[in-house]
């Protein structure tokens, strides 16, 4: 069974900073939540891991088909509950373009992005979800 492992250090009081070779990604509040401002807050990451793994689905299915585009665009709009715990009870995507070679095609590869994303299949399928203490 293959992994994927990330590590989160603490780089404020508030803040928290993922390293790795390539970047440096910030998870904080803004300031009028409390935090110190510097990053965008986890359920944004959550959001844009979502799209960016929609839409690195989306450009291997169209580039095996043959579809060409430019200027895909992605909005991610997502519902908040009003009551505790506090979570999205809705995501939805609006997936639009600028140039397409294949506007039937377009909507097939749009499907089998959805079927093949890691990150949609594990919201819409559920997850084990466990925390633990190392110390």
């Amino acid at each position: 069974m293959e992994t994927i492992e990330i590590t989160l250090e603490q780089q404020s009081s508030t803040g928290m900073k993922l390293n790795n070779s390539v970047l440096e990604i910030i998870v904080d509040r803004p300031k009028e939540q409390g935090g110190g401002g510097t990053g965008l807050m986890g359920g944004q990451y959550l959001l844009t891991g979502i799209g960016g793994c929609y839409c690195s689905t989306f450009f291997a299915a169209a580039e095996s088909r043959g579809l060409e585009i430019k200027g895909l665009r992605v909005q991610i709009i997502a519902v908040k509950s009003t009551d505790l715990p506090k979570r999205f009870t809705e995501v939805k995507l609006l997936v639009s373009y600028e140039e397409c070679s294949d506007k039937a095609l377009f909507k097939k590869v749009l499907a089998i992005a959805e079927k093949g994303c890691l990150s949609i299949n594990t919201i819409k399928n559920g997850t084990k979800f466990k925390v633990e203490t190392l110390a």
